[in-house]
């Protein structure tokens, strides 16, 4: 373990230290579980002359007579460690997103010119699918890991090809899965995300452009064939100020596992088309709870059960309270308002070398979970 001086052998990291006093750490795992085991002693059966074996059952019998009385001293112990990545505890921590929409954004499926959508309480709203924000922020997670040289340099996304590859901190939380059948082996994913759903109706909060393909001379003429080229195309984008409520959940965190996560909330483009296009969300963490098992809230539920927040004039500061108020009806830890803000101020302060030791805790932690698991052989 390295920690912000370099050195080694630091017990805690930056993560650790600035949760512990800004957030506690009841709901975050910290350190591998020691189990104990009772191994049975080896029982030797003297035989004298040449005396009849004793029959299978014989055996057994005599064997569990002898484990029996064996005295206290002569049985044994093991001692076995589970990872902090392996141990399965009842925590959970629900981290709650605003996406403010800041740019033109696709949210597309099957229809190229089609938004998806649903019908809430007689509403058409917008739907962006879990996944829709989960594979940009995997993305985002994996070049972070990059950055601080935890992940394999041979690691592809989507298509990993050895176990090794997968004993890397962004594998660990998102998921992973080994696609060569000769090294087969699947990480399920430690954060969990539901899909976001508009607070207003789709028809006020879209438009649709056409669009054409010009030819390096700015016009559609063909000059082989001698006419114009077909190649209009429509597509519907939603417009800048779509609210979109969120919500993360991370399975029995790590201090460290936190600030990665908050680090992925970091990317801003979404959607289709950002090969060719800039940032077109803002993410605001607006309440972070600690808890056994996640509240019922999602981004749907705020949407069908507050149906007041459409006709909103500050829909921005409504939006915020009554996902802080949900969440506060609930049991567990909640982090909002001032104390919120001045966490998130001094996670931003950490700096370079808080942040390498940080992601050499998270990669050490990720080997350990893979060794466990019985994947790097």
């Amino acid at each position: 373990m390295t920690d912000n001086t370099g050195n080694t052998g630091l017990a805690t990291t930056p993560a650790h230290t600035l949760i512990e006093k800004t957030f506690g750490l009841e709901y975050f795992t910290t350190e591998p579980k020691i189990i104990e085991q009772t191994v049975k002693p080896k029982i030797s059966k003297k035989k004298k002359g040449k005396a009849a074996p004793d029959s299978q059952e014989q055996s057994a019998l005599g064997e569990k007579a002898a484990a029996e009385v064996a005295s206290p001293a002569e049985k044994k112990t093991e001692s076995k460690e589970v990872p902090v990545f392996g141990q399965n505890n009842a925590k959970r921590l629900v981290i709650a997103v605003l996406r403010e929409v800041i740019a033109p954004f696709i949210d597309r499926s099957e229809d190229p010119e089609e938004t998806i959508s649903i019908r809430v309480n007689g509403r058409e709203i917008i739907e962006v699918p879990a996944r829709k924000m989960k594979s940009k922020e995997k993305l985002a997670g994996l070049r972070l890991c990059r950055a601080y040289g935890v992940v394999d340099a041979s690691y592809e996304y989507n298509a990993v090809k050895t176990q090794a590859e997968i004993a890397n901190p962004n594998s660990v939380l998102f998921g992973d899965s080994v696609v060569e059948q000769s090294e087969t082996a699947m990480l399920p994913s430690r954060v969990k995300y539901s899909s976001s759903y508009s607070l207003r109706e789709r028809v006020k909060l879209t438009t649709k452009l056409t669009h054409n393909a010009l030819s390096e001379q700015g016009t559609m003429w063909n000059r082989e064939e001698k006419k114009f080229r077909q190649s209009l195309f429509s597509t519907e984008y939603i417009l800048p100020g779509t609210l979109f409520p969120s919500f993360i959940v991370i399975d029995d965190p790590t201090p460290e596992s936190l600030v990665h996560i908050l680090m992925c909330l970091r990317e801003t483009r979404y959607g289709a088309q950002t090969s060719i296009t800039g940032p077109n969300i803002k993410n605001t963490i607006v309440a972070i709870l600690g808890c056994q098992n996640e509240p019922p809230v999602t981004s749907y539920t705020i949407t069908k059960n507050h149906p007041e927040l459409q006709e909103s004039k500050d829909l921005r500061a409504d939006v915020i309270k009554t996902i802080i108020q949900d969440l506060s009806g609930t049991n567990g830890k909640l982090l909002s308002g001032k104390p919120l803000e001045d966490f998130l101020v001094e996670a931003n302060k950490l700096d370079g070398n808080s942040m390498k030791a940080i992601y050499a805790k998270l990669k050490q932690d990720a080997v350990d979970l893979c060794k466990y698991a019985g994947f790097e052989k």
